[in-house]
């Protein structure tokens, strides 16, 4: 049994191109990560930045999913990998925001599944606030990485291209994410 827990959001880039192409060097550098330790500084690197951009999400979502973690962990991966072959047009023209998701799966009943549990512990209204997010994504180096079974980083999309614009991510496909609010 695995548990999955994702984090995703659209983060408006104009302005956060140090902070984008910072964010692009932990992808690059989370890939070649193999053990723990490495994978903590990956993570520790990636919780950092994007605390610093949530103030900048425009919109998100997450999820702990517990019965059905490996399922729900391919289905992220699959699709965030798939847009790496999207064409430019498919992000919509003068697009400025960038979604970046990081997606996790971990040993059920362990350390991580049960601090997941805690820090996912929320009451509803809350659960797409800045405060939230931040509170999230600042869970990510607390992980056990020995308990972790997979983990991955994405940015969409790539530098070349601007950005997603809004009306794509309020568009089909992207239904399930809703607005951050402050």
């Amino acid at each position: 049994m695995t548990t999955f827990f994702g984090v995703q959001l659209a983060i408006e880039s104009s302005g956060q191109e140090s902070a984008r192409r910072a964010l692009g060097q932990v992808v690059r550098d989370h890939r070649k990560a193999g053990d723990s330790l490495a994978q903590r500084q990956c993570w520790s690197k990636a919780s950092a930045l994007l605390v610093e951009l949530i103030p900048f999400a425009r919109l998100g979502t997450w999820d702990l999913i517990r019965d059905s973690g490996y399922a729900t962990y391919e289905e992220w991966a699959s699709g965030l990998e798939s847009m790496a072959g999207w064409p430019d047009a498919d992000f919509g023209r003068g697009g400025r925001l960038i979604l970046v998701s990081g997606i996790f799966l971990v040993e059920a009943a362990s350390s991580a599944d049960v601090m997941l549990g805690e820090v996912c512990d929320l009451p509803e209204p809350t659960w797409h606030q800045q405060a939230t997010y931040k509170k999230l994504v600042g869970a990510f180096p607390m992980l056990n990485f020995s308990q972790v079974q997979g983990s991955g980083l994405y940015i969409a999309p790539s530098d070349a291209i601007s950005g997603f614009s809004i009306d794509v991510l309020r568009g089909e496909g992207f239904e399930y994410l809703q607005d951050v609010s402050s």
